[in-house]
């Protein structure tokens, strides 16, 4: 048998107060669904579950008006999964949201809205998890819509621009004195550096200059400076261009000098690279001698 819930009831049962539940539903559409014989409003198990998740969102600090559109979106198994994950379903589906209006952001051609997305998970989530959790997804997603002609090349643009603002913001938020002692750079023919400014933006968090010498990086450029500043550690990014033989050799000996850390899916078949952002702070990080975590 189905269960359905006065509001009286429901309150109760969730701990809200009932002038509340009637408020969630007049003031943003968050209310019962069915209706008895006599016409009776009862709230369903998904409408708990929608008030439920509701409630979360504004304690977690998401404005009602917000968090009611956010609710009103989910299907009843992610509902459902947000009741049941607790704080942890309720962090992952904050993550989804962040990935979804970054992608309205570029359906819409609202630069401010991808960005202020992106600042918002940064903010909420930190730099690592900002990025591995909702940034690099948007960006993966963003591309393959563009790949199957949903989304045209100015969307990618423009998410690409409105992401890489909210980076270099949050770097410049913490400023680092004192000598670089990380080189951050793309291999030659990589002209993807979303990745490398966001590392740059988390390595700021924990205090520690970088170099960031951008896309499309001629190895014979990466050795001279390396050879010239004698850095602590080579940070290298590569999402799909595959080094030629010749310059992976070239990288073994760098790497005998200094610590070189490898990101992205375009480096030959068991190279080790780093598989997040997070993943990629941590190396450096040990590489650079900090207390970790």
């Amino acid at each position: 048998m189905h269960r359905r819930w006065t509001v009286g009831a429901l309150s109760e049962m969730l701990g809200i107060a009932a002038p509340t539940l009637r408020t969630w539903e007049r003031r943003y559409g968050v209310g019962p669904t069915f209706r008895t014989s006599g016409g009776h409003r009862r709230y369903t198990i998904i409408d708990a579950d929608r008030v439920a998740t509701l409630a979360r969102f504004i304690e977690a600090g998401v404005p009602a008006q917000e968090a009611a559109e956010r609710v009103k979106r989910l299907a009843p198994h992610e509902l459902a999964a947000i009741v049941g994950g607790g704080s942890e379903g309720l962090r992952t589906s904050g993550h989804d949201q962040a990935v979804f209006t970054i992608l309205a952001g570029a359906k819409e051609f609202d630069p401010a809205k991808v960005q202020r997305a992106a600042e918002q998970a940064i903010e909420r989530y930190g730099i690592e998890e900002g990025w591995d959790s909702v940034i690099a997804p948007a960006m993966i997603e963003v591309g393959l819509q563009w790949e199957d002609g949903r989304l045209g090349v100015a969307a990618e643009h423009l998410v690409t621009a409105s992401i890489l603002s909210a980076l270099r913001a949050a770097a410049h938020e913490r400023p680092t004195h004192g000598p670089s002692r990380v080189v951050l750079a793309c291999v030659e023919d990589e002209q993807h550096k979303l990745p490398i400014v966001a590392l740059g933006a988390a390595l700021a968090k924990h205090g520690h200059p970088w170099t960031e010498l951008g896309a499309r990086l001629p190895m014979e450029s990466l050795e001279v400076f390396v050879q010239s500043s004698q850095p602590d550690a080579v940070f290298l990014w590569s999402s799909y261009v595959t080094p030629p033989p010749e310059d992976m050799d070239r990288l073994a000996a760098m790497a005998q000098h200094t610590r070189l850390v490898l990101g992205g899916t375009g480096w030959p078949e068991g190279v080790a690279t780093s598989h997040s952002l997070s993943e990629a702070v941590e190396q450096l990080r040990d590489a650079l001698g900090d207390d970790l975590p």
